[in-house]
């Protein structure tokens, strides 16, 4: 999958690239759901982009596919074992205690999402990549 935006930042060998809205945006508010309606990304510079410059950037839809299973579906069966484990194991084995047994499980698992982001490695597992300069944004 390949997008198109500018680099706001970097940091090492990770540019952050604050992405246009494409065609495949159309009628999506997700980023409007979640503030300032900005999609932005975090990408291996492997190319010497600077600050400023267009960019065409590359991810793997493997990845794409993968970061959303984790951040969909295993809070979702998070939940699922939560209500389980409450309905099941803890007393007085009732629906209310299966519920809110099933939201602790989802804290639970957007914390655990949450630690294992901030201790992994951007430029090892950076599934996106800089494949050119669309324009760039030096004077010479």
């Amino acid at each position: 999958m390949k997008e198109t935006g500018s680099i706001v930042s970097i940091s090492g060998k990770t540019a952050t690239i604050q992405l246009n809205r494409g065609d495949k945006c159309d009628g999506c508010q997700a980023c409007s759901a979640f503030g300032d309606n900005t999609m932005r990304l975090d990408a291996l510079n492997t190319i010497g982009a600077q600050v400023g410059d267009q960019v065409e950037v590359d991810v793997a839809p493997k990845e794409v596919v993968k970061s959303s299973m984790i951040v969909f579906i295993f809070p979702l069966l998070m939940m699922l074992a939560g209500y389980f484990i409450g309905v099941t194991f803890l007393p007085p084995h009732s629906e209310g205690v299966g519920i809110l047994a099933s939201l602790g499980a989802l804290v639970f698992a957007f914390v655990l999402i949450k630690i294992i982001d901030r201790r992994r490695d951007p430029q090892d597992l950076n599934p996106a990549v800089i494949i050119d300069i669309v324009h760039s944004h030096t004077f010479n």
